[in-house]
């Protein structure tokens, strides 16, 4: 969606309410419930699941210019399925469930623009089950390229923050990520570097 069509005043217009969030915090527990959607204008946020040996998986990352929260508010199901944690220094409104549909009945074209990136959200999430359900994570990895790169056949993707970011996507470890990469190499499948990986 275009940055033009929500942004805090807008949100704030509506009954929103703004802050700004320090890198480490936690916004809302695991299991809290959900009753207000968010929307980040700068930063990122992440939802983290955390497992009952410890380990945290993170399900879902959250960019600039994107809501968080939409489809558990509007779902039977309220509660946060992971924590959501400030990724990097953040700025985060909240607004209600009724002040929200307030807003988009009151604008079609925020509305539009709405429908359109919760459309993109659901594609994002089934191509993320999808990529999950892969046997390899040789395979894992070349799904997660092909995604990224669209038409393309070829061509570079930028490593999603860093590789241990990208291996909590595909839902390894790090190490076992590293590995899999220097054979892809080795087999002149990809290259890669620091920031970005070339699928050749």
């Amino acid at each position: 969606m275009e940055r033009s069509l929500f942004g805090i005043d807008l949100l704030t217009a509506y009954g929103g309410r703004t802050a700004c969030v320090r890198k480490g915090a936690i916004l809302f527990l695991q299991g809290e419930a959900c009753v207000e959607i968010g929307y980040v204008s700068e930063g990122r946020i992440e939802i983290r699941s955390s497992t009952p040996d410890g380990r945290e998986w993170q399900i879902q990352s959250v960019d600039p210019d994107a809501f968080f929260g939409d489809v558990l508010t509007f779902s039977g199901e309220q509660r946060y399925l992971g924590n959501v944690v400030v990724a990097t220094d953040a700025i985060v409104t909240m607004i209600g469930r009724a002040d929200f549909l307030r807003l988009l009945s009151g604008h079609p074209e925020l509305l539009e623009a709405y429908l359109s990136a919760l459309g993109r959200k659901t594609f994002d999430i089934k191509q993320q089950v999808k990529m999950l359900s892969l046997p390899s994570l040789r395979s894992r990895i070349l799904f997660w390229l092909g995604w990224r790169l669209g038409d393309a056949r070829t061509g570079s993707v930028a490593i999603p923050g860093t590789k241990e970011r990208l291996a909590e996507m595909l839902a390894v470890e790090r190490p076992s990520l590293s590995r899999e990469l220097a054979h892809m190499k080795k087999d002149r499948l990809l290259d890669y570097s620091r920031t970005e990986i070339t699928l050749l």
